[in-house]
């Protein structure tokens, strides 16, 4: 009885087909749009098409190649600087022109810092100085009030002059990318400019 099922289950692992080393089909569908993309960057990065779980790496600065993707498709840049917000190629035309002003971590994290200290300094003064105001309302006396007060007066003017500084590092510290339609290059074909 059992030598027949043996002999089925062997023909049946027999006539299944073996995997011969080819690559299976990519499941997602083919990109319907395609364009001729330059980027001018201040630092080395690479263009990410943001498909799937992970996205793939589509080309490195400057690019100068063609790139199948759909309109909706969402993009990012990659590299040693803070990322920017994704964005979309579209309807840009057959050739595009990324811009990328890189942004700096350094700027950056110097911007919450300076943020954070100085609004935690400006908030913590003028709690104190309520308390002292209200000690010197309820007439202590001492004139230890006084002092705390213009104490206080001072630490809430240097947290806003720290937040001064560091909102536009923030802000200036981001990195920005611009789409662009691109008209024919000449011989800024491959160029990649880096400012220090």
């Amino acid at each position: 009885m059992r030598l027949p099922s043996l002999l089925l289950g062997f023909a049946l692992l027999l006539g299944t087909p073996v995997a011969s080393g080819q690559d299976a089909p990519d499941p997602r569908p083919k990109p319907t749009a395609e364009a001729f993309v330059h980027i001018e960057a201040d630092a080395p990065l690479s263009l990410r098409r943001n498909v799937g779980r992970f996205g793939d790496v589509v080309c490195a600065a400057p690019c100068d190649r063609k790139i199948a993707f759909d309109p909706p498709d969402r993009f990012s840049i990659e590299g040693a600087f803070p990322s920017a917000q994704p964005f979309t190629i579209g309807d840009a035309g057959p050739r595009v022109l990324l811009r990328v002003d890189t942004g700096s971590h350094g700027g950056f994290y110097t911007g919450i810092t300076s943020t954070a200290l100085g609004g935690g300094a400006a908030v913590m003064a003028g709690f104190i100085f309520f308390l002292a105001a209200l000690g010197d309302a309820l007439g202590s006396g001492d004139g230890v009030e006084d002092g705390l007060k213009y104490g206080c007066l001072g630490a809430a003017i240097g947290g806003g002059v720290a937040m001064a500084v560091g909102i536009p590092l923030l802000v200036l510290s981001t990195t920005t990318v611009e789409v662009l339609p691109d008209p024919a290059r000449g011989a800024a074909r491959g160029m990649v400019t880096f400012r220090f």
